[in-house]
């Protein structure tokens, strides 16, 4: 017998149906230890740690060992990241007081080639990860017990929180409301005509901006007893690129747009289409797809759509921090699933962008056209602009839908003349930046280099529970304890707020991982650059 040990039961009972009787596959049901719930748990000085059980593991790792006493084998196949290689360590670490035999299972599907694969190349478990996940688990636990104290002294609040991650967020949210509530609406105006020609309508614009409206008025008048003529058609083309494939960030911000789900709930319906094996593993940022894969993506595509809608492989230029044995995510396969409800449409939306990623360009006509008017009532002649936009071939939209919207202008020739149908003053105003979604809040982070796919979920979560932002209007609005933590910590523990500092130490924990930096260095860094500039 075998023992196969992954987190969840769900993911226990595909991987069993794959590996046969051969195999007995457990379950730990997530971490099994932690950093105790109720102290600091780290010495600051050498910055050991103490690891107790999560409550209730102790009896799931007794059960676990007393498997392993009679397996041949021991595989150990957690999560592919920090977090699952460090439930893999500890797990391994009880296990080998029965069983010498244990062995680290990789993988990013659930599949039954992928287990197979992962069970003839098992290997040794990944320490510089473990270490990786020991500096994050170990800096944010110094962090939250050496800062948040600071807030519940200066507002008598405990429920606040500080953290490396949580904290630059709110700021980013705190910032733009404070851009919105500063910004000054102003007015300008535009001089627009509707004209006609063969019975088609259309719109012209004088493209001057007026800040007075009498001013946009008399131009108006003037023009309304001209006569409009066509003086110039520009026609261009123009291809738009397939959308990459998903990763953890684009996931969670379209399915946020598109489906309107919050992005742990994403998350949480992700990892659930992972476990029952219809996608890759969700926590992902490198684009990469397996070329096999790709080509059958691409068949079908041509089988569904037919062949001049089959595009390529497209190999993107990956971040550094991006793991590289990690894929996008996509469907493991195009069997035909019986997924219903919210996780049967995010799975749609995840199999129509990755064959969108794979399609060809869309194709767009862009129409600029010169209309001059004639009056006695001008000075000179003016020149309103018309501007169309056609798409003369669907391509990539035809899995995935785009934002892109047709306007389609009449046949126009040099020299036509128009009937005109109305013109008006219309009035337009500046518009404030908009407050960020759940969505674009996790893809700025990305940009910004903080926090990692594993997290960008729980930084919301924890916003939320916090009571520092909650939801208007599917935007997210801080609330009033909001601005008043992010100033004091601004002011107090600026090294924490500063988003180039934070990415850098993203950077510093992938670097632990890639086995180039000490772990102990680059917690007693940061950490000390936080206490040390305490204000």
């Amino acid at each position: 017998m075998y023992l196969f040990i992954v987190e969840s039961p769900t993911k226990a009972k595909t991987i069993q149906r794959y590996l046969g009787k051969d195999f007995t596959v457990r379950a730990t049901f997530g971490h099994v230890k932690d950093l105790p719930p109720k102290e600091l748990g780290v010495d600051e000085e050498t910055l050991n740690a103490k690891y107790v059980y999560v409550r209730g593991k102790k009896k799931v790792l007794d059960s676990l060992k007393k498997l392993a006493k009679n397996a041949q084998t021991v595989y150990l196949g957690t999560d592919p990241d920090r977090e699952g290689e460090a439930i893999a360590y500890f797990v391994g670490q009880e296990i080998s007081k029965v069983n010498k035999d244990v062995r680290r299972a990789v993988f990013y599907e659930i599949t039954p080639s992928a287990i197979r694969e992962s069970v003839q190349k098992a290997g040794d478990i990944n320490m510089n990860m473990v270490y990786s996940q020991f500096a994050r688990r170990i800096l944010d636990r110094l962090i939250g017990y050496k800062v948040s104290p600071h807030l519940w002294k200066a507002f008598r609040n405990y429920k606040l929180s500080a953290g490396r991650v949580q904290s630059p967020a709110l700021r980013l949210v705190v910032e733009r409301e404070r851009e919105i509530e500063n910004f000054k609406v102003k007015k300008y105006y535009y001089v627009k005509a509707v004209l006609e020609k063969d019975g088609k309508r259309f719109s012209a614009v004088y493209d001057y901006r007026y800040e007075n409206p009498s001013s946009a008025k008399l131009i108006a008048d003037r023009i309304r007893e001209g006569i409009f003529a066509v003086l110039k058609v520009d026609k261009k083309e123009e291809k738009v690129s397939p959308p990459k494939p998903f990763i953890t960030s684009s996931l969670q911000s379209d399915a946020n747009a598109k489906l309107g789900f919050p992005t742990e709930k994403t998350q949480s319906l992700a990892q659930k289409l992972y476990e029952w094996g219809v996608i890759t593993y969700p926590r992902t940022d490198s684009y990469r797809m397996n070329p096999k894969k790709a080509k059958e993506f691409m068949n079908y595509i041509e089988k569904t759509f037919g062949k001049e809608y089959v595009g390529r492989l497209r190999r993107f230029r990956e971040k550094p921090t991006a793991q590289g044995a990690h894929e996008c995510i996509r469907p493991t396969g195009l069997k035909e699933r019986k997924l219903s409800g919210d996780a049967g449409a995010l799975f749609r939306l995840i199999l129509s962008r990755t064959l969108a990623s794979l399609m060809s360009d869309m194709l767009l006509e862009k129409t600029e056209v010169d209309v001059e008017v004639s009056s006695p009532e001008l000075k000179s002649r003016l020149v309103l602009k018309a501007k169309g936009l056609e798409v003369k071939f669907d391509g990539w939209s035809r899995a995935y839908p785009s934002d892109i919207k047709e306007e389609k202008l009449p046949q126009l020739r040099e020299g036509d003349i128009l009937r005109l149908v109305d013109v008006y003053v219309e009035e337009k105003k500046t518009q404030p930046p908009p407050r960020y979604t759940e969505g674009t809040l996790v893809k700025t982070l990305e940009k910004l280099g903080i926090g990692r796919p594993s997290t960008y979920a729980t930084i919301v979560k924890t916003l939320k529970q916090r009571g520092y932002v909650h939801t208007y209007r599917k935007s997210l609005r801080p609330t009033e304890i909001a601005f008043m933590v992010v100033d004091y910590l601004l002011e107090h523990f600026p090294v924490l707020m500063d988003y180039s500092f934070t990415a850098y130490m993203e950077k510093a924990l992938d670097e632990v991982e890639e086995g180039k930096r000490f772990w102990k260095d680059v917690v007693r860094e940061f950490f000390s650059k936080v206490m040390m500039e305490v204000v």
